[in-house]
């Protein structure tokens, strides 16, 4: 599905010059391919319309660039693993008339691994990646900075090189949304929600996670004369979308309204490459309006 759940959200630098152009040459020349006998994983380009889609991979709309990105992970079950190799060391220690050592385990290990390999499964995700040429950001559809590196670092291979940093503010974030919770400031299209975690700053004990709560009540804001900070807090934009903010500002669990969801309902299943991109633009709206809009209210607030 194409609406986001999660955004990591990156600065381009100024000098930085994308366009559809450079983007599609760089990811066709690192397409998807399939797990060899002896890979671990693979990760490529596919299309955001399908996996057999080999011309369209790109979709444009209006500035903002969707791609998509696939990745194959082998899969091995611990239990398998254990028992090919148990068999394997009490084969070579019945031969040798001894016991194996650590290294000669761990080289037997190895072995097992290659010969289990070809009978992996596989598991399979997608990712999206929206680059947005107006604001200079590429945000990134996964919940780790670790996933969204290593899908980027595909992307700068190919380019030569792409300066980007994190989207950050000067202030650590927990000492803004605190003051925010704490004294109950309005940032209207901004509201509060029902969602906050508070945390010790110092030795980070005594975690309270708190859901379908008042979250400016006494009974949370109590936590705050304890030295405890703000380290997620459910944000809802009424303009149609709610998220968490981590103190990494990065957005999880992201919830669009049921009215933009079904806003491109009239669009028929037969459709479905009109529909993708219908969906693309509304997203890229409310979301390029959210990020904009709450980085502003955040260096706002002292």
């Amino acid at each position: 599905m194409l609406w986001f759940k999660n955004t990591i959200i990156y600065q381009m630098s100024n000098d930085t010059l994308l366009n559809k152009e450079t983007i599609e040459k760089a990811i066709k020349s690192h397409p998807f391919i399939p797990c060899g006998n002896l890979d671990n994983n693979k990760m490529g380009w596919v299309s955001p319309y399908n996996d057999n889609n080999q011309d369209d991979l790109i979709v444009d709309i209006q500035g903002h660039l969707l791609l998509r990105i696939k990745k194959e992970t082998k899969i091995l079950p611990s239990p398998v693993i254990k028992q090919a190799l148990l068999e394997k060391i009490d084969k070579q220690e019945q031969i040798l008339n001894r016991k194996l050592t650590k290294n000669e385990k761990a080289t037997l290990k190895d072995e097992v691994l290659i010969d289990l390999m070809p009978r992996a499964f596989s598991k399979y995700n997608y990712y999206w990646l929206w680059i947005d040429t107006h604001n200079k950001r590429i945000i990134v559809d996964c919940s780790s900075f670790k996933q969204a590196e290593d899908i980027l670092a595909i992307l700068r291979k190919e380019l030569g090189s792409l300066a980007l940093t994190p989207l950050s503010i000067d202030k650590p974030l927990e000492q803004i949304t605190t003051t925010w919770v704490k004294e109950k400031l309005s940032y209207p299209p901004f509201v509060l929600g029902n969602q906050v975690e508070l945390k010790d700053p110092i030795d980070g004990n005594g975690i309270i996670v708190c859901k379908n709560q008042e979250i400016t009540s006494d009974e949370i804001l109590v936590h705050f004369t304890s030295g405890k900070w703000v380290t997620k807090v459910q944000i809802i934009d009424e303009r149609g979308v709610s998220f968490i903010v981590n103190t990494d500002l990065t957005f999880k669990r992201i919830i669009f309204d049921a009215s933009l969801l079904e806003e491109n309902e009239d669009i028929s299943s037969d459709e479905s490459d009109k529909r993708l991109e219908a969906d693309f633009l509304i997203m890229v709206k409310i979301l390029s309006n959210t990020i904009n809009d709450f980085y502003i209210v955040i260096n706002k607030i002292i």
